[in-house]
């Protein structure tokens, strides 16, 4: 169940080699990699955080905080990346975010908790 919970980072990591060697931009595909995984793992950490929170309120808060704060950094990696480097290695970098999550949009749906 926990490599499920993990499958986007999983995914992400098994298909480097093999996109890199077929000539993917390498720097638009390790930077979109490297930011999926680090807000991944500061994700889970949120999370374990939000979830040992008494006051609702706050825990409703942290989270959505750390959802809009992801999003707002993923789109930055992005930019500065297509400025930086190139629009390929920016297409890229978006394309390895978006696939990342959505195999973490599936696995959420597939491991979260159902009510009877």
């Amino acid at each position: 169940m926990t490599l499920l919970r993990y499958i986007d980072v999983v995914l992400v990591v098994i298909a480097a080699p093999i996109l890199l060697l077929i000539g993917v931009p390498a720097v638009g595909y390790l930077v979109g990699a490297a930011a999926w995984i680090l807000l991944r793992a500061v994700g889970v950490g949120v999370d374990r955080y939000a979830g040992s929170v008494d006051e609702q309120s706050r825990e409703v808060t942290l989270r959505l905080v750390y959802l809009l704060g992801r999003l707002f950094l993923l789109a930055l990696a992005i930019v500065l990346v297509r400025k930086e480097v190139g629009r390929d290695d920016g297409l890229t970098a978006l394309l390895v975010i978006v696939f990342a999550f959505t195999a973490q949009l599936a696995a959420s749906i597939m491991t979260r908790p159902r009510s009877r």
